[in-house]
């Protein structure tokens, strides 16, 4: 059966037939589906190396059979391997190679194998959309409600416990998936026509040391005078998701934001007599 580096099992057109004798490639078949041609790329394995006295656990790994609809004329040859065979994919489920570290080797089907993985990216998203998010809690100094001063840095930071992670896992039955929002970056518009891309929360003010000793990682400072500015600042989360049976991938990012007024205005310098 081993033709060109691939393995080739034909299945009858009849209900079900039991385990087939192998041809040598140690492969044998339970079939129950009519007319189907099931095939696999064929690489062989090295054996791994067992401590004498040690019991083996017994592994075992999964790999997806593809197959075609068979010849019609029943007792037609299989087809030249380097032909470009049409596919149909099985609603119900799907045939999968297994191979155990003892050496057990067959071809198995899966009832619901794809679905298992559709409820899981399912769960996943749904977690995803479960996690409470909400508009940032944003900090400035001079704190929000004062007036910045023109030339002077306005600091923008996130309120204590903002910028950490959040996740929520939902379960169906045994499959289960657990998303992750992750704060990726917050941007500050600043009204004044100029955008800020900070990577972190920003630094908190500490209004018990003085400002010169002071650095900001997300400031901006005003060179104009203005009522009010409106001030949007937008936080950004990264969404990734794992479940059951390693699962895993990317989700979309969240964007929250929030807007205020910041009123700009310039310093008095106070001139005496000497």
């Amino acid at each position: 059966m081993l033709t060109s580096g691939m393995t080739r099992l034909l299945v009858a057109g009849i209900a079900a037939f039991p385990m087939m004798k192998d041809d040598g490639d140690g492969v044998g078949v339970s079939a129950q589906p009519f007319n189907y041609l099931i095939w696999a790329d064929e690489k062989p394995r090295r054996a791994s190396a067992i401590p004498a006295g040690s019991k083996p656990k017994v592994t075992c790994s999964y790999r997806r059979w593809w197959y075609v609809n068979d010849l019609k004329k029943e007792g037609a040859n299989a087809p030249d391997p380097d032909r470009p065979l049409s596919t149909e994919q099985p609603k119900e489920g799907a045939w999968y190679e297994v191979r155990c570290s003892d050496g057990y080797r067959n071809i198995v089907w899966i009832k619901n194998r794809k679905s298992t993985a559709a409820v899981r990216e399912r769960l996943a998203r749904r977690a995803y959309e479960r996690i409470p998010i909400s508009s940032p809690k944003v900090l400035t100094a001079p704190p929000r409600g004062r007036e910045a001063l023109v030339g002077l840095p306005h600091w923008f930071y996130l309120a204590q416990g903002e910028w950490v992670s959040k996740s929520k896992r939902l379960h169906a039955g045994g499959v289960w998936a657990e998303a992750t929002a992750i704060p990726q970056r917050m941007t500050v518009e600043t009204g004044d026509g100029h955008t800020l891309v900070c990577t972190g929360p920003g630094t908190t003010y500490d209004s018990s040391r003085p400002s010169a000793l002071q650095r900001s990682t997300c400031s901006h400072r005003y060179v104009q005078p203005a009522h009010a500015h409106r001030v949007t600042v937008s936080v950004t989360w990264r969404g990734t998701w794992h479940g059951s049976g390693g699962a895993g991938g990317a989700l979309p990012p969240i964007t929250r934001s929030v807007t205020f007024p910041v009123r700009v205005v310039e310093a008095q310098a106070l001139v005496t007599k000497g």
